[in-house]
């Protein structure tokens, strides 16, 4: 078997704890060596500085191993409200760090598991995870701006209509979420203008 080991110093993750928040240049990235690998150094960093095999496009349509949470779950593992806990799984079954914009877009969550939650706690579960498929956020309070998984522009009104589902699963190792981000038709758009 050949070695597999990533190298950590003198790349962009290395850069990244020495120097704090960091936007990489597109010429930085194309020397990266396993630029996949040192992905999380790049929530600082624009998807135009992104190389372009590492950019998808059109819908999306994945299945997450993560339900997402019920609302004792939501606020008692921070890990469900963040993010980037998200951008990393959506990151790893897409094989791309970003991906170019849908919008406006209809957003559908399904969440899978072998119980169903009440609405509003599955809204509430979902927040991080539709956060993450947002192109960006000056979520900090330093106001820089972070980076996430791009397939949406925002979550405002008139970027993005999202629902929300459940099915019932046999074990909870069925567990997880389909996401789907689709273009929103005309006639979607028009029904939501009430025409």
């Amino acid at each position: 078997m050949s070695d597999r080991s990533i190298s950590w110093c003198g790349t962009i993750s290395d850069e990244l704890t020495e120097k704090g928040p960091v936007s990489f240049t597109s010429h930085r990235l194309e020397k990266q060596e396993h630029l996949f690998a040192h992905r999380s150094a790049l929530f600082y960093t624009p998807t135009e500085n992104i190389p372009v095999d590492y950019i998808g496009n059109g819908p999306l349509d994945i299945m997450l191993p993560v339900a997402p949470p019920d609302y004792t779950d939501f606020y008692e593992i921070p890990a469900y409200r963040s993010p980037r806990f998200w951008v990393d799984l959506i990151q790893r079954q897409t094989g791309k760090l970003r991906w170019r914009p849908i919008s406006p877009a209809r957003v559908i969550f399904t969440r899978y598991d072998c119980f169903t939650i009440r609405f509003d706690h599955l809204c509430t579960g979902v927040k991080g995870l539709e956060d993450a498929l947002k192109v960006r956020t000056t979520g900090r309070r330093d106001r820089i701006y972070l980076h996430y998984f791009g397939a949406i522009v925002d979550d405002g009104p008139g970027f993005v209509d999202v629902s929300c589902d459940q099915t019932l699963v046999a074990h909870p190792k069925e567990a997880g979420v389909r996401i789907q981000v689709l273009p929103k038709t005309v006639n979607e758009t028009l029904q939501r203008m009430g025409c």
